[in-house]
């Protein structure tokens, strides 16, 4: 019998995203790295292999699609420069738009609840996003009430209690109004959904640090949500248009550099910036909305604003205080270097300028094996017991070098990594207590500055203890 190779399907996903399928000799490195692939119906690679033999029945109906950690591993180390991310959010939209019933159906849930928060506040509202949730998994049938009263229950209110989560939504549209400011010195800083709620120590530490720097930062009056994964995920178009409304906000206002301390809108925004210039019908479209698009803006993640523009040797004259004798483990987390043609980085799999940054505060920074592996954050919200798999792996590792404290530089690799770490040890019967610190809260205190100004009183671990060998005011 005759075997029929029908490419349509893949072609179909190249008309959409530009990634050629048929570069794929299944190498396995995607499969072989991806944080997830235990959890796949489909690995990675037998998802291109599917694809390319025209079969997109079994694809669209796989688990796989919806189980996507988002962490660009896959899409980093596949020697043709496959991007296997990109696809996955391809297959995703497809499924959506021909009314294909999601096997992991808590996954579009998040991203219908999350998108509608956006359209309704301009930004992301947790309290009303996780509300949303648990009526529509209780209706469904699906909640796990257990994990509601006996986790989620308390962890929000104690995260009320320090200020990190809101009673009611805040506001921002990004409008653009189309009129340019003469271009300002300083930084604008957008700080993005989480640094206003579950990741308020890491917006104060950052002010108080950059302050005693004597660096500006300027937030832009109503800077609205980058739309993140549930964008993305869903409407390429919006994933785009978001980001560069907020972009263009700050180009008005005079900036030509923005730094953002969340990886996932310093992604979003190179992402936008390169797929506006090198897609003319997308970039049509955009001008309808904006129509004067930025350009020449320099978008980097906070860190690396840090490391390269503000400089070590600025930092080290700030230092009062060097913490000598701490040791800790740096985790950079998924995207603040993934993928490198995004990102710019020269070092993505084994990353060290934060380690260099701890080294010029006094502290030790030790070798981990987890610096970059994904803490499972985006699906924290719709498949929690992944998320927490994947993040004891991070703890437990970074325990098994010595390491005293974690150093983040992402504020949802944070929640994870604190607020669900006594959660974590009570699944696995392990014991961690890791204090998860900002590098922003380490220079401050390098610096000498108070304690509560750096929100060193809102974690969930509590590093006062640590840091108190240094005498922190």
């Amino acid at each position: 019998m005759a075997t029929i190779l029908n490419v349509d399907f893949a072609e179909e996903i190249r008309r959409e995203c530009g990634e050629n399928v048929f570069l794929c000799y299944q190498c396995q490195k995607c499969s072989s790295g991806c944080p997830v692939a235990e959890h796949f119906d489909l690995a990675p690679n037998q998802v291109m292999r599917a694809i390319q033999l025209g079969q997109k029945e079994m694809v669209l109906h796989s688990k796989t699609i919806w189980l996507c950690a988002m962490c660009e591993t896959c899409a980093t180390r596949c020697p043709h420069d496959i991007n296997i991310t990109k696809i996955m959010d391809v297959l995703k939209i497809m499924a959506k738009d021909e009314g294909i019933e999601p096997k992991v159906p808590s996954v579009p849930l998040f991203y219908q609840a999350a998108l509608r928060e956006i359209r309704w506040f301009g930004r992301m509202y947790e309290l009303g996003l996780m509300g949303e949730m648990y009526l529509r998994q209780m209706l469904a049938g699906e909640l796990d009430y257990e994990q509601v009263w006996k986790n989620d229950m308390p962890l929000a209110l104690k995260m009320f209690k320090a200020g990190k989560l809101k009673l009611f939504p805040s506001f921002g549209k990004a409008k653009v109004k189309g009129r340019a400011s003469s271009e300002k010195d300083g930084i604008a800083y957008f700080p993005g959904c989480s640094l206003h709620g579950t990741s308020k120590e890491y917006d104060l530490s950052t002010k108080a640090v950059f302050h005693a720097l004597g660096v500006s930062l300027r937030e832009p009056e109503g800077w609205g949500c980058c739309g993140t994964t549930p964008a993305h995920s869903t409407d390429h178009y919006l994933s785009t248009l978001l980001p560069m409304r907020n972009i263009a906000l700050m180009r008005e206002e005079g900036f030509k550099h923005i730094t953002t301390p969340c990886p996932s809108c310093f992604l979003r925004m190179r992402v936008a910036v390169k797929d506006a210039e090198e897609d003319q019908i997308l970039k049509e479209r955009l001008v309808q909305e904006i129509p004067d698009l930025p350009s020449g803006v320099k978008i980097d993640h906070l860190l690396n604003t840090v490391t390269e523009k503000i400089g070590y040797e600025k930092v080290a004259s700030r230092v009062s205080r060097p913490l000598d004798q701490l040791k800790v483990v740096c985790y950079y987390g998924c995207i603040i270097t993934r993928p490198p043609k995004i990102t710019e980085a020269k070092d993505y799999e084994y990353p060290t300028s934060m380690d260099k940054l701890m080294k010029i505060l006094g502290i030790t920074s030790l070798d981990w094996s987890y610096k970059t592996r994904c803490c499972g954050v985006s699906l924290g919200i719709s498949q929690l017991p992944v998320a927490l798999e994947l993040s004891r792996k991070i703890l437990k590792n970074a325990k098994a070098v010595g390491a005293e404290a974690i150093v983040v530089a992402c504020p949802l690799c944070h929640v994870n990594l604190d607020a669900r770490q006594k959660q974590i040890e009570e699944k696995y019967k392990e014991r961690y207590r890791l204090p998860i610190l900002y590098f922003t809260q380490l220079m401050g205190v390098a610096f000498g500055l108070h304690a509560g100004d750096l929100g060193l009183d809102k974690h969930f671990i509590n590093p006062m203890p640590l840091l108190n060998r240094f005498s922190p005011g």
